[in-house]
């Protein structure tokens, strides 16, 4: 078996491998989407790596570029993303080797951590490769309308319309410079990186009130059984005298809704709780890895690490 960097010309190969071991599942499996997620992220061109044999395409591993910053420090990061084996090919390693390989070669070229919230069946894989768990992600939460609605695709994109997030980033300078905590990792914002990660997605819809200068909400709507849970995917506040105004679009956001609950991650980038409660240890089983970053303890159990809802989604 050898491994490889992947290269442009191998992407339908890839296609072909995730859709042969994965199915179409919840995610399309598409050139678009794999462009949108491995090479136009703001934060650089993801490290992607192939197993074969001889000409045949056996195995695939990708870690995700990211970064994570607090004050004027930045820790370089990669998240362990999608990974892939041949049905033909199963239960010979090739899931570890490849990710070995990836970690190594993520640690020499100075990526501080890995990072990922895996499931329940590929998280003791990751705990013997040196992976430790750092707990449950923080939420913010809060209960929504008191008559909820029921989830609709057409209920869904009135709101998206009505908050186009694409219309929203018009209003920004392309060097609008976004706060920054000084007590918490967390991804920097940019308007490169919203246009990217909500207004470009080829595979979820996103919306946002955006007032530069003043505030910022970008959110979704995800289905919760029959009904709606509205997460608030990145969320923060310019100046403290803009808060009744941040509160105010948010309760409009919420009224054209009509959620059963809201859900946030805890930011320091806003003055308060904004309504909500917590935080409540509800999100995802998170992970992570050393890599050049010999002191972890900042992202350990969340102790000086606030990552959004946006930040951490599957996708």
């Amino acid at each position: 078996m050898d491994i490889q960097q992947a290269q442009a010309k191998d992407l339908p190969a890839i296609i072909d491998l995730l859709k042969l071991s994965l199915g179409e599942s919840l995610i399309p499996k598409s050139e678009a989407y794999f462009l949108w997620k491995h090479e136009q992220n703001p934060f650089g061109r993801s490290p992607m790596y192939l197993a074969r044999e001889g000409e045949e395409l056996i195995g695939l591993r990708t870690f995700m570029r990211w970064k994570w910053t607090m004050g004027h420090r930045s820790v370089a990061a990669v998240r362990a993303v999608d990974t892939a084996t041949h049905p033909a090919h199963q239960g010979k390693g090739i899931f570890k080797k490849l990710t070995l390989h990836a970690v190594e070669a993520c640690k020499q070229e100075g990526d501080g951590i890995v990072f990922n919230s895996p499931n329940h069946q590929s998280r003791p894989g990751y705990l013997k490769m040196g992976w430790q768990e750092v707990g449950r992600m923080p939420l913010w939460l809060a209960p929504g309308s008191i008559f909820p609605a029921r989830y609709g695709d057409a209920y869904a994109q009135i709101v998206y319309d009505r908050f186009s997030i694409s219309k929203a980033l018009e209003k920004y300078q392309a060097n609008h410079v976004f706060p920054v905590s000084e007590s918490y990792f967390q991804t920097p914002l940019s308007v490169q990186y919203l246009k990217w990660r909500y207004a470009d997605c080829p595979i979820v819809q996103y919306g946002a009130v955006l007032e530069p200068g003043r505030f910022g909400i970008v959110f979704r709507m995800k289905p919760l059984k029959r009904f709606i849970e509205m997460r608030i995917c990145d969320v923060w506040c310019e100046q403290p005298g803009a808060l009744p105004e941040l509160k105010k679009a948010l309760s409009a956001i919420k009224s054209a809704i009509r959620p059963l609950m809201v859900s946030c991650a805890p930011t320091s980038n806003v003055q308060s709780k904004i309504g909500m409660w917590g935080p409540f240890r509800k999100g995802p089983i998170t992970t992570i890895r050393s890599l050049a970053l010999t002191d972890v303890t900042p992202f350990e159990d969340f102790n000086a690490w606030q990552p959004s809802i946006g930040a951490m989604e599957l996708f």
